[in-house]
């Protein structure tokens, strides 16, 4: 068993283009996943409710993954990878076979890496850098939501997590500093047009720095777009880890729907826009790691009919036991005050809640999960 790491796949345009005339010298194919699942106690000020949820550490999923080596440092490799839901057994990412990655590539050692498919964009693995929680339980930043008549997203680009019809190319490591760009084609979509990403990555000793930007144009690469910047990362004091981040999305895109709609309320052109800046701390205890995250929540959104401060301060504190390499147990408790109308709404890790959670007068949104995450 290897244990899942996100964003672990890329592959290398240097070697596609040489790896005519290459031979095969050996090849492996991996079963591989992760089933979690756990129990979310919440509150929106409409009462307790308790709920049976899959994804709050990790998204349950399988996947099939191979390599094979072509010689002279080339290595053809895939990944076929998809979600599901643990407490009713469908498939996640919209009824998808492999919805959350479907990628072939070729990989150099010194040339980079180059993946061809559905694939994990950069502002999705740049979060993961920067959230103490790495997105799981109540803690991670994309638990927050907006829970209205609809559900909305306060980081759609970084939500929806993939581009299909892509590109992504990931240079080789210089010194521990890399480089992702990607590219999507909108082929004839009626709701997004083309997606673009950059990201660049420190990792060396004990830091972990990344910075990233990427950019989803509306339909007919027109009708505005989406624009969304992660900076930050973590320094590893061997009694504990301190993060801290800064992400922005700003959503002008008039046409995109689900998870990439701008947040309800606002008219025309107009943008919504969130801003989220996070410190936390991860403390270990042996087998147990403390954690611990605050995040401010700035809304920037221009609405059609302007509001008061919907700025907001969501706390968290949480923790992992390993009880092998293999499970986890795991928990937290989270809370943020709502006001002004923001219809902040706390889940944990991918279960976010549903719409029309909170209830009216801006009740202080809560939420408690215990769960345990196996990997295979």
């Amino acid at each position: 068993m290897k244990k899942f790491h996100k964003g672990s796949l890329v592959i290398s345009l240097g070697a596609l283009l040489t790896a005519g005339g290459a031979c095969a010298q050996s090849s492996n194919v991996t079963l591989y996943g992760i089933v979690d699942a756990g129990v979310e106690v919440s509150s929106q000020g409409n009462g307790t409710h308790t709920r049976l949820i899959s994804g709050g550490l990790f998204g349950s999923r399988w996947g099939l993954k191979g390599t094979e080596d072509l010689g002279g440092g080339l290595s053809a490799l895939f990944r076929l990878e998809s979600g599901f839901s643990l407490d009713d057994g469908t498939l996640g990412q919209g009824g998808r076979l492999f919805g959350r990655e479907a990628v072939v590539g070729l990989s150099s050692s010194t040339a980079g890496t180059l993946l061809a498919g559905r694939v994990i964009n950069t502002q999705y693995i740049a979060l993961s850098i920067v959230d103490t929680y790495f997105y799981g339980t109540g803690g991670g930043l994309l638990a927050l939501t907006r829970s209205g008549a609809t559900t909305q997203q306060l980081m759609p680009l970084t939500v929806n997590a993939r581009a299909d019809n892509a590109l992504s190319y990931t240079s080789p490591n210089f010194g521990g500093l890399e480089f992702r760009g990607q590219i999507a084609a909108r082929e004839a979509s009626t709701t997004i047009g083309r997606y673009y990403g950059l990201s660049a990555r420190y990792k060396s000793g004990n830091i972990d720095f990344v910075a990233s930007h990427a950019k989803q144009e509306g339909a007919n690469d027109e009708n505005g777009s989406i624009r969304s910047t992660i900076i930050g990362g973590s320094y590893n004091f061997t009694v504990a880890k301190v993060y801290a981040g800064y992400a922005n999305e700003k959503n002008s895109c008039t046409t995109c729907t689900g998870a990439l709609a701008r947040a309800t309320g606002v008219a025309g052109a107009s943008a919504s826009e969130f801003q989220f800046v996070n410190v936390g701390v991860r403390v270990p205890f042996g087998q147990f790691t403390a954690i611990a995250q605050a995040v401010r929540i700035t809304d920037d959104t221009i609405y059609a009919v302007p509001t008061e401060s919907r700025d907001a301060t969501a706390l968290s504190v949480g923790g992992e036991y390993a009880l092998s390499k293999r499970t986890i147990l795991y928990g937290s408790a989270a809370t943020v005050k709502n006001k002004n109308g923001s219809q902040y709404a706390i889940g944990t890790g991918a279960a976010q809640q549903p719409a029309g959670t909170v209830a009216a007068g801006d009740p202080r949104s809560k939420a408690f999960t215990l769960g345990v995450a196996h990997f295979f």
